[in-house]
């Protein structure tokens, strides 16, 4: 009972970090300006696809992360405690976003192909999921508690619900965008990012300090 509840902590954990790096709101804002003339149903289908590659994605990089470093020769601590930094330097980032960071995105040159072609790139890599998801889910691969094998199944199992919930969060941002846009001004995103963003600095410190320890 307790590795289960320990285990389920990871999950608004996981969705916690995740969220002001993937930002599911602010890029509905982004994707408006470029989607405007798909029609409806074609867009819902588009936003399932980038919510499922975006899925499997974010789960490959956490379920094979450890086989990944493993082949690299990086420690389990050494990666626990520089990518807390990175969790954590990237919480500071967003904290001290300025608006004007946003309107480069705005400017993203999209390949000249038609809107099925740009499912996976540029819709979900890098424009949803970038190099931030790829290193939060590979400092939370790093940070599972080992005692056991059912704690690490444990926790395998309920950071691949949070990825799956950060995912289904981002389907239904992409599929409403027009409500998204007319519900929250870019101001209100930016806003709700900077509360985010303050416990994934919390989280990065956490896990660094957790790698720091296991070094000494």
């Amino acid at each position: 009972m307790t590795s289960l509840l320990i285990a389920v902590k990871i999950i608004p954990v996981i969705f916690i970090a995740l969220f002001p790096v993937i930002n599911p709101i602010g890029t509905a804002l982004i994707l408006y300006g470029v989607t405007k003339g798909v029609d409806k149903k074609t867009w819902a289908s588009m936003s399932r696809r980038i919510a499922l590659y975006s899925f499997l994605f974010l789960s490959f990089f956490f379920l094979f992360g450890s086989y990944i470093l493993t082949l690299f020769g990086i420690s389990i601590p050494v990666v626990q405690f520089s990518g807390g930094l990175v969790l954590a330097s990237m919480g500071w980032n967003f904290l001290n976003q300025t608006t004007e960071s946003h309107s480069s995105d705005e400017k993203m040159d999209m390949p000249s192909v038609s809107i099925e072609e740009k499912a996976f790139y540029p819709f979900t890599f890098p424009l949803t999921v970038g190099p931030g998801g790829m290193a939060v889910v590979l400092t939370f691969s790093a940070h599972l508690n080992r005692e056991s094998e059912l704690l690490v199944t444990l926790e395998q199992g309920a950071a691949i619900t949070g990825i799956l919930l950060m995912c289904i969060v981002i389907s239904l941002c992409y599929r409403n965008l027009k409500f998204m846009t007319s519900r929250f001004s870019a101001s209100g995103a930016l806003a709700m990012s900077k509360i985010v963003a303050f416990f994934v600095l919390c989280i990065g410190v956490q896990i660094a300090w957790a790698g720091f320890k296991a070094l000494n």
